[in-house]
């Protein structure tokens, strides 16, 4: 669907690119006013797993539920708009493409999506309600905890979006084995050296420096890694059987 922008001047290019970004911007604005209209709703939403009877909501000054119903609003309003971002970014590159190329932006495109929606949905119902369970089991028997509005939700967007980032990572390793830039026997070999660099993104990924949110995260992806060694054997025995 793509194929009829392939041959364009540089200046239609330009001109391109500018009514592609107005699109994008435009429904930004439009995305973002709905959800701040319904950005109470949204922050009920995000409360949901860490419904508490013993736990209460604190808000510190005037300004944080505004500043906090803004930040979800914003959060949200990407996540939402990001399938029509996509597709406008795919129609202004992929005329650009090889067939293969095409094909392995489309995998890593779909794949992707399908990572962050299932990290997403780990972090929402199964990570942050129990992390933040465990945390709160350190809190002294003196103190009185209360969770503060701006910093609990701030902590439960930022682990949301480092889940669904983090899960992207299977899609880079079997594209990389797809165009033929790595291979299994190199996963393989390199299986050391790849769970400490996961160790230290997980550790930049997570919202709090601490080993337990580290743990929490680098588990799955060296899960995920061990599984992309076997998908990617997969893989190199299906193109071997093709073109023999």
């Amino acid at each position: 669907m793509f194929e009829d922008e392939a041959r364009m001047t540089f200046t239609e290019h330009l001109g391109e690119l500018r009514t592609r970004l107005i699109r994008v911007c435009a429904g930004l604005i439009v995305v973002f006013g709905v959800c701040f209209a319904f950005s109470d709703h949204l922050f009920l939403l995000l409360q949901k797993p860490l419904k508490n009877p013993q736990l209460s909501w604190l808000s510190l000054d005037p300004m944080e539920s505004l500043m906090v119903y803004l930040k979800i609003s914003g959060y949200f309003t990407v996540a939402i708009c990001l399938p029509h971002i996509l597709f406008e970014l795919c129609g202004f590159v992929f005329p650009g493409l090889r067939p293969k190329e095409r094909r392995a932006a489309m995998i890593l495109l779909g794949g992707g999506s399908l990572l962050a929606i299932v990290g997403v949905a780990a972090a929402y119902f199964v990570v942050t309600p129990q992390l933040i369970n465990v945390m709160i089991q350190w809190t002294p028997e003196t103190v009185t905890q209360s969770l503060q509005m701006k910093a609990t939700i701030s902590f439960i967007l930022m682990l949301l979006l480092a889940f669904a980032i983090a899960f992207q990572f299977p899609m880079v390793v079997l594209i990389l084995v797809y165009l033929g830039v790595v291979s299994p026997q190199f996963l393989k070999a390199q299986r050391r050296v790849a769970f400490v660099l996961l160790a230290v993104a997980a550790a930049v990924l997570t919202p709090t420096i601490d080993p337990l949110s580290m743990m929490v995260m680098w588990v799955p992806l060296v899960i995920m890694y061990e599984a992309c060694i076997w998908i990617a054997v997969l893989l190199v025995r299906r193109r071997e059987n093709t073109s023999g």
